[in-house]
């Protein structure tokens, strides 16, 4: 399971950068960045774009890279474009980490 996260994840995602902290390396990788939206919004439509709501971001990547242990500090760049993280936490299965999921807003 997890290696076919990862496989996914790597092969399909986008092209990111991570940068933990204001003094660490910026990580290279790739992930998953999409609008965060209920089932029932439409962007057809236009009614999930409510003026008075910060628009967040589901973020989906590689579990090795831990955003989780620095959500305060945690920067993800998709095409120059900078997200803070809100909340990150890990996705296990059978007591493996297979990917890492977060909610982003732009900052």
């Amino acid at each position: 399971m997890a290696l076919n996260a990862k496989t996914l994840i790597e092969r399909y995602g986008q092209n990111i950068s991570i940068k933990k902290s204001s003094d660490s390396d910026l990580i290279l990788t790739k992930a998953f960045v999409q609008p965060l939206r209920c089932d029932w919004q439409s962007e057809l439509y236009g009614d999930y774009a409510e003026e008075d709501k910060v628009e967040q971001f589901l973020y989906i990547g590689l579990a090795e890279h831990q955003i989780n242990i620095c959500p305060t500090t945690a920067v993800i760049i998709v095409e120059n474009q900078d997200y803070v993280v809100k909340k990150a936490e890990n996705v296990f299965f059978s007591g493996k980490a297979v990917y890492e999921r977060a909610v982003l807003e732009k900052a």
